[in-house]
């Protein structure tokens, strides 16, 4: 690795999109695996295919990347933690879960209702300390069975604010961020290291992106032009691949993220942009390894194996 830098992990964002074959995800997921992403991640709901029936199937087709499905907070901790523990068993420790709070239809349009009101505020609280005690209870769930290879899948949690990032505090093992520049990654690292320190604990720091990429800025802005209107929660990058890498080199080492979930977007072409072109460039600087240097998901992020 460079002098003075510590490596980072990346990962890549996909969803679960019924109009893309089966086989054809698998694929993408092989040549991130074959470029040396930590992990993938997918998104699903309405509309799209089930994320963890389609990680299972790259699992069969994979040996080394770590595989993140979504996981609403609903229905019985031990269906739960049965669901991922035996994505682990079958992926041999390389599963995670990307947990998402979950409310029924009632409470959800009531919240939406009252989203920026006191009220509101304390009716999301209320909901994200209820999926805490979910959590804590799907953990014993996993202690008590130990059929998972890694003993708990690590939990990787996206947050925008103080209460998901105390949420993740508690529960998560890395939080997914989403800041606009270096000045606010170093705020949220900040705020994010103080919650966990006060449970004790400590979190890796990943840090958003959607991205637009092309072999010339000039392509590049063009293909952005193209897409139109885009809204995200999380910043844009449209460039050259080394630029993309540029940025996530300031943004590690000088705004503290230990890492990055790439969101493509357009795929596959921004997939491949990112797995032939700007991956290369990131190895060739040191901050990522040539080749996978552990084997499970936990050992990808830096995490210890729970006990």
């Amino acid at each position: 690795m460079t002098q003075g830098t510590a490596p980072l992990v990346l990962g890549l964002a996909l969803t679960g999109d019924p109009a893309q074959a089966p086989d054809d995800f698998v694929r993408l997921v092989r040549r991130a695996e074959a470029a040396g992403l930590g992990f993938v991640t997918v998104e699903d709901g309405p509309g799209r295919l089930d994320s963890t029936l389609l990680l299972t199937l790259a699992a069969r087709e994979t040996t080394r990347i770590g595989l993140v499905p979504l996981g609403p907070v609903l229905g019985q901790p031990a269906g739960y933690a049965a669901r991922f523990a035996t994505l682990d068993l079958i992926s041999g420790g390389r599963a995670g879960v990307r947990p998402r709070i979950a409310a029924d239809d009632v409470e959800h349009d009531r919240i939406l209702r009252l989203i920026g009101t006191p009220e509101g505020d304390v009716l999301v609280g209320e909901l994200f300390d209820r999926a805490a005690e979910f959590i804590g209870r799907v953990a014993e769930e996993w202690d008590k069975d130990g059929t998972a290879p890694q003993g708990r899948p690590p939990l990787i949690s996206l947050a925008h604010d103080t209460v998901p990032y105390r949420f993740a505090a508690r529960r998560a093992d890395a939080v997914l961020i989403t800041p606009f520049d270096v000045a606010g990654l170093r705020r949220t690292r900040a705020e994010v290291d103080a919650l966990a320190a006060a449970e004790g604990r400590t979190l890796k720091v990943l840090a958003e992106l959607n991205v637009v990429l092309a072999p010339t800025e000039s392509r590049a802005a063009e293909r952005r032009s193209l897409l139109g209107e885009f809204t995200s929660d999380a910043a844009l990058f449209t460039g050259t691949p080394e630029g993309l890498a540029d940025r996530l080199e300031e943004w590690h080492r000088d705004g503290g993220a230990d890492g990055f979930r790439i969101r493509p977007v357009a795929v596959p072409e921004d997939v491949y942009a990112l797995v032939d072109s700007a991956v290369p460039e990131l190895i060739r600087r040191g901050l990522l390894p040539v080749t996978y240097e552990t084997r499970t998901l936990r050992g990808h992020l830096g995490l210890a194996q729970a006990q």
